[in-house]
């Protein structure tokens, strides 16, 4: 078991949590809407892969890239943004914390590097897709709203049995 302790800032939670409105996060979803969204493409995903194999995978992999491309545009659009490469996790670390999961960002040999506690993609389009092709084409879109120019790895994955993921983010 990993201990969290040491990479746990409560501070930054908590001020997190009193000022996550001033990006833009709406506080309510309409379910209903977002159920008809889930089962399009619960039924679509597939239907692309059967039918256009390869290239239907390229479509989806761009799909997941410019959704997250998009929403960490839509994160960073009230801040004053740098091309720092400690700043490309800002998207990224923000979807994370919003969805609850516990995050702790270094800077290791001039890389920074982001540590999340448990699978932030483990409950998106369950049993439809390989959450690791969502997870590596969406964060990379999240971290590329910042600086398109920045390199993205994950060294650890949750969903590959890790103990925690790890994004690692290189200029």
């Amino acid at each position: 078991m990993v201990d969290t302790s040491k990479w746990v800032q409560h501070d930054k939670y908590r001020k997190f949590a009193n000022n996550w409105k001033l990006i833009g996060v709406s506080s309510k979803i309409d379910f209903k809407e977002q159920r008809l969204n889930e089962e399009i493409m619960n039924r679509l995903l597939p239907l692309m892969l059967d039918t256009f194999g390869d290239g239907g995978m390229d479509i989806i992999k761009k799909s997941f890239y410019l959704v997250g491309l998009e929403k960490g545009e839509g994160i960073i659009e009230t801040m004053e943004v740098t091309n720092d490469t400690s700043f490309c996790v800002v998207p990224l670390e923000t979807v994370f914390m919003l969805r609850g999961f516990k995050t702790q960002q270094n800077t290791e040999n001039n890389n920074v590097v982001l540590r999340v506690f448990g699978c932030p993609y483990e409950n998106i389009m369950p049993d439809t897709f390989p959450k690791e092709v969502l997870c590596k084409y969406f964060s990379k879109g999240l971290v590329h709203a910042v600086n398109p120019n920045v390199c993205i790895s994950q060294p650890c994955r949750s969903c590959m049995g890790d103990e925690h993921c790890e994004f690692m983010i290189k200029s």
